[in-house]
């Protein structure tokens, strides 16, 4: 039996959710339990069936249950579990909160904040006017909105020469939310999962909860090893081909040509990941994996996280035909994953023209940070710290010279009131990781600031740097 209070500040989905997650750890559900069917959950307790399948997806993603297709929902079986009290929670949250750095290189944040741009506010506006005028309320179609479908489609002929049909375009909430639906399209039982090694570890973590085994391809200066995939056949490459990440490396065109003859021959799917392709300082952006596709192998991941705002969870996938088939045989279940406002209000924004200015004003904005830290770090420490990333992109990939652990590292930075961070989280074999290196990112600092969070690095730096090293290499 769940509890739904429609007074409190708790949406909800967290609600379910919440009452859920505690059975399932209680032993109230137990392992092998099929949860109530969603749209059976959603017409008992007069919800959405969204709602429901929020809840469902989020439990999905941290590993309480997983999903059969055409079964449901199953309790998937857990070790002994002991969960934290509120309070302990409170706690944890407060100490977070307090440990915040103040000069913070945390990879993710963006400004200038998109809620005070007038241009988005403007299209906010215009989509709660179409909201207001519909005499009905009612879920768009599952693929999302055909304007905003559209749009997006105009916006990468342009931008990455993307000969998109908004047929085969799909709006998701995210980029685990995209992944999972091409776990449900391409099975596991059939297909294997490539993942570049390092790489972001998030995308390799959803398909082994999924259960596909996963293997590792590995990467040079030339970006993802291609020949690693001679003779194998049907398997699921992921990459990141434009700027991979976190390395920034772009994989030429001979290996782009291989990797797609690979994928034609060995009935292989590429998820090409554009993730922030369009972040170019000094050329053009790199013309995308799927502009080259003949043979409707190249799986296309869009967002509009690294341009707008993480918080609008709004990704997108476009399917190669074959594949919005397998969607289209049993999309019953779905619904759209995303807002009818928040679409509404990116139809408007990018019909409007005031996308294209925005990604222009942030190419311009951030061209100039990176310009000012790759400056920084040529004119202080040329010999001992070796940059991975520099041209594009909101982040940059430092390898110091120095033999503290990363740890010692990280402790260090964080005395002087400084967030920088480890790369080992990318690599699935963390015993190739190196030490000393660690990854900054610099789209969330204003740009005024800049020069004040690079002198307080300084401080750090000329203390850990291995001289002697430095002078046993020149």
């Amino acid at each position: 039996m769940i509890e739904i209070d429609n007074n409190s500040k708790t949406p909800v989905y967290e609600q379910i959710y919440a009452q859920l997650r505690q059975q399932i750890i209680a032993g109230e559900l137990p392992k092998g339990s099929r949860l109530s069917p969603t749209r059976t959950f959603a017409k008992d307790y007069h919800l959405s069936r969204n709602t429901v399948l929020s809840a469902y997806m989020q439990l999905q993603s941290e590993g309480f249950i997983k999903s059969i297709q055409g079964s449901g929902f199953y309790v998937e079986e857990l070790p002994e579990y002991k969960d934290v009290n509120h309070s302990e929670k409170q706690k944890t949250f407060k100490n977070c909160e307090q440990e915040k750095p103040r000069y913070d290189f945390r990879y993710g944040l963006i400004e200038p904040n998109i809620y005070n741009i007038r241009g988005f506010r403007k299209a906010m506006k215009s989509a709660w006017d179409i909201l207001e005028d519909r005499q009905a309320l009612y879920d768009d179609d599952p693929q999302g909105l055909f304007s905003l479908r559209q749009a997006i489609c105009e916006h990468l002929a342009q931008e990455r020469g993307v000969e998109a049909d908004p047929r085969y375009l799909l709006i998701t909430s995210g980029h685990h939310y995209s992944l999972q639906l091409i776990t449900s399209l391409l099975s596991k039982d059939e297909y294997t999962f490539f993942m570049e090694e390092p790489g972001h570890q998030d995308s390799r973590e959803v398909f082994r909860k999924e259960g596909y085994k996963v293997y590792p391809l590995y990467v040079d200066e030339n970006g993802a090893i291609i020949s690693r995939l001679k003779d194998i056949h049907n398997a699921i490459v992921y990459v990141t081909p434009s700027h991979q990440f976190p390395t920034g490396y772009i994989l030429p065109i001979g290996r782009r040509m291989k990797l797609l003859e690979w994928a034609r021959n060995n009935n292989g799917y590429i998820i090409e990941d554009d993730y922030d392709s369009q972040l170019r300082y000094k050329e053009r952006p790199i013309p995308s994996l799927h502009s080259l596709d003949q043979n409707e192998r190249v799986i296309y991941f869009g967002s509009f996280s690294k341009s707008l705002s993480s918080d609008l969870r709004v990704s997108y996938v476009l399917l190669p035909p074959a594949l919005k088939l397998l969607f289209d045989e049993d999309r019953s279940y779905l619904n759209s994953s995303v807002s009818s406002f928040i679409q509404l209000t990116l139809s408007e924004y990018l019909h409007s023209g005031e996308y294209q200015r925005r990604i222009n004003s942030i190419r311009n904005l951030y061209r100039k940070k990176h310009n000012l830290i790759i400056d920084f770090f040529k004119n202080n420490y040329d010999d001992s710290i070796k940059i991975y990333g520099a041209g594009g992109g909101t982040h940059l990939l430092l390898e110091i010279a120095t033999d503290l652990k990363k740890e010692e590292i990280i402790k260090r930075f964080l005395q002087n009131d400084i967030g920088v961070y480890p790369c080992d989280i990318y690599w699935a074999d963390k015993t190739k990781a190196k030490d000393n290196q660690i990854l900054i990112a610099y789209s969330g600092i204003r740009l005024e600031e800049l020069n004040e969070y690079l002198l307080q690095m300084k401080k750090v730096l000329d203390q850990i740097i291995n001289k002697s090293n430095i002078m046993k290499k020149r």
